[in-house]
């Protein structure tokens, strides 16, 4: 996702919107949390006003306490999610109690209470109504998953952000209500954790809980989010509030397990072996044996109270690590050349469907006990220089290329398929911290802390030559690896300051690192000065597969949000500030080229095979396929390619990578009045012009030969 800014800042103003709700007011939906609000009433509905309302957290005993208004109303904003007891006491009613509620992240629960005349000190227990746990007070469609079921449902990678595309009105591709998938929006405990690349965390990473490949899965935050992680998981797809400001797609939120009064904690592993499977027809018909690999998954967990008591105040803790081992082996196939054409004899169907060879060497040659004469093109021979196979051609192909083993590989002709096992190994580990201290009554401090690293490999670039040192002929090994190193902290604070009077504060670092190594495109033999490009090559030197590239976002967040209950109104001020420091470096041009110089070999824009060199019995249809072959295997480059890099101006030396650091800051301020029939909202967003500390531009050298062969 891209945006291009002026050099004046940018304000966009979202005017207010009016929506008719039900009859309570509809707080924002904080990013890691819930709401419990309500009305009490004596049994004749008359408001009762000054009852204190307790909410007790049934994990740590906390308390939270506030007060009914001349409406009888009250709320409690930044409720953790979690279960509570609910209470109610006034005046001449017995207490109400409501045991075990249930509070979800981001939603709204509702609690009305009809008070029974009695002493205070006799309670009782009563129910909440049906429905309360509907959200009448948000048109925000989505559904929220806690923990326990997060557990139980079937989830291949065992991460939450695999249930984001299940959810109504989501498309398999991430796209929520009709809004592309860079849109959406990604939060843990309160912290942004959405891809300050791509916004999706898919186009050139592989999103977490998602099984090898280079990149893809369902769309996600940076980091891994494991179900053993995770307290709640919400995805809300349209209609947000005014705090949710970050974005114009759907909202994710994801709360992180936190610790009780008990000890609580878990230990798990997941293996699945070869032997448990069968072997690949392919490899039976072959005779090769089952690849020995297995997935393997693992992971501990622990959370509870630190104790004693530090300064005075109740401390808790979780921490979880889960670590992947699958020493993945692959079937790996890649055609290569047949004899016949490393002798420098080519194949090309006549015009019945019959392949005819054609030997482009000016003398005789021998291949499985048959002789070749030289091919005929006119009156003389296909090659006019007199030479047939190009040497450098040749040698590459007989040192480095092994003989096919699978003839139904390739066209069958001039190439067939060499089949063998690829090590493809994944390697991840994950760990997640948090901290909670009840600094006072009313002031609550969380820490957060996730890491995760992911390493693993792609076939990209494979060496089957032994090219490389340690390589070794006929036994592929994957040169490009995809490391992934992200990382995220958050800090909250949420302050109960009068019992009508709330703040949060959140605070959060995100780090998105990742790269794409390679091997790049060194020249195959010792002087050739750059690498040969064509289709049968010991390793891949084009632009697509020996490009490298890293990027490292480093992402800070500040957030305030504060909440105000004045009779009928509720009232809410925030924003936030984020400041995104992006460094990006690549070896390519984004289309064919890279900063090593490489010959293309082949048919292409500086070749042109006049007819007087193509055999009157291949047939016009065929002429594309007889120029391709004739190119290659004459040694003829179609092209030279190389790109510079040039930084002020100044022509960068060869080889060098382009480079590019900036800073992106941008603040936000939203404001709600919500009252029992009328929402207003309104959203301030100002975007600074980013600030490039080194932007350095590709001067492209593309050059185009009709004569030079090699030969």
């Amino acid at each position: 996702m891209v945006f291009t800014l002026d050099r004046c800042s940018t304000c966009i103003i979202g005017l207010a919107s009016f929506l008719i709700l039900a009859a309570l007011p509809a707080p924002a939906q904080l990013t890691s949390a819930g709401t419990v609000s309500g009305l009490v009433t004596d049994q004749q509905g008359a408001a009762v006003e000054g009852a204190p309302v307790f909410l007790t957290d049934t994990t740590t005993d906390a308390k939270r306490r506030a007060v009914t208004n001349d409406a009888g109303r009250y709320i409690f904003l930044n409720v953790a999610p979690g279960k509570y007891d609910f209470s109610v006491r006034a005046t001449g009613f017995s207490e109400a109690k409501l045991p075990g509620q249930r509070v979800l992240v981001g939603d709204v629960l509702t609690l009305d209470i009809k008070l029974q005349v009695g002493a205070v000190s006799t309670s009782v227990e009563v129910q909440a109504a049906a429905g309360a746990e509907l959200q009448t007070t948000t048109a925000a469609p989505g559904t929220t998953i806690a923990g326990p079921s997060l557990l139980a449902l079937p989830n291949l990678g065992r991460d939450a952000n695999a249930f984001v595309t299940l959810q109504p009105g989501v498309t398999p591709g991430g796209e929520m209500a009709g809004k592309a998938n860079d849109q959406n929006v990604f939060t843990i405990d309160g912290g942004n954790v959405s891809s300050d690349q791509d916004g999706n965390y898919r186009n050139y990473t592989i999103s977490s809980g998602s099984m090898a490949r280079t990149s893809g899965g369902n769309p996600s935050g940076i980091v891994s989010t494991p179900v053993e992680s995770v307290e709640e998981f919400k995805v809300a797809v349209n209609n947000q509030t005014a705090d949710f400001n970050a974005a114009a797609g759907g909202q994710v939120q994801i709360v992180t397990k936190r610790g009780t009064n008990q000890f609580h904690g878990a230990a798990y592993e997941y293996y699945f072996g070869s032997r448990l499977g069968a072997n690949t027809w392919s490899n039976n018909r072959q005779g090769a044996r089952l690849a020995k690999t297995h997935e393997n998954r693992f992971g501990a967990s622990l959370g509870g109270p630190l104790t004693p008591a530090l300064g005075g105040a109740k401390t808790y803790f979780f921490f979880n690590y889960e670590g992947r081992r699958f020493p993945q082996v692959v079937t790996y196939e890649t055609p290569v050349p047949t004899a016949l054409l490393r002798a420098g004899v080519i194949q090309v169907p006549d015009s019945t469907g019959t392949w005819r060879p054609y030997n482009l060497n000016p003398r005789p040659v021998t291949v499985g006990g048959v002789t070749y004469q030289p091919a005929q093109c006119g009156a003389s021979t296909c090659d006019p220089r007199g030479i047939g196979l190009s040497p450098v051609v040749s040698q590459v192909w007989d040192k480095y290329m092994p003989l096919p083993n699978n003839p139904l590989g390739g066209d069958r002709y001039n190439s067939q398929g060499y089949t063998s096992q690829l090590p493809l190994p994944v390697k991840s580990n994950f760990a997640v911290g948090r901290i909670d201290r009840d600094l006072h009554p009313n002031h609550r401090l969380m820490l957060s802390y996730r890491y995760f690293h992911l390493y693993q490999f792609t076939t990209s670039q494979v060496d089957i030559g032994g090219f490389f040192p340690g390589d070794k002929l006929g036994e592929p090994k994957a040169l490009t690896d995809r490391p992934q190193t992200p990382s995220f902290y958050v800090a909250g604070l949420t302050s109960v300051l009068t019992p009508r009077l709330i703040n949060d504060f959140r605070f959060s670092y995100a780090r998105n690192s990742w790269e794409w190594g390679s091997a790049g495109a060194p020249p195959q033999l010792p002087g050739l000065g750059a690498a040969i490009d064509l289709p049968f090559l010991p390793y891949q030197v084009n632009r697509n597969n020996s490009l490298s590239r890293y990027w490292n976002g480093q992402d800070k967040v500040v957030r305030d949000d504060l909440s105000l209950v004045h009779g009928n109104h509720l009232f809410q001020f925030g924003g936030n500030y984020t400041r995104l420091f992006l460094q990006h470096q690549r070896n390519d041009n984004g289309s064919n080229m890279t900063t090593t110089p490489t010959y293309l070999l082949g048919a292409g824009a500086g070749i042109l095979t006049p007819t007087t060199y193509i055999p009157s019995t291949v047939p016009a249809s065929e002429y594309g396929n007889w120029n391709s072959l004739y190119a290659q295997t004459l040694g003829m480059v179609a092209e030279s390619r190389q790109f510079y890099p040039r930084k002020g101006g100044v022509l960068q030396a060869s080889g060098t990578s382009i480079k590019s650091s900036s800073v992106v800051p941008n603040y936000n301020v939203y404001f709600n009045d919500t009252r029992p029939q009328v929402s207003v909202r309104s959203c301030l967003l100002r975007v600074q012009p980013a600030r490039f500390g080194r932007v350095e531009s590709i001067v492209q050298r593309r050059r185009s030969r009709k004569a030079l062969r090699f030969g």
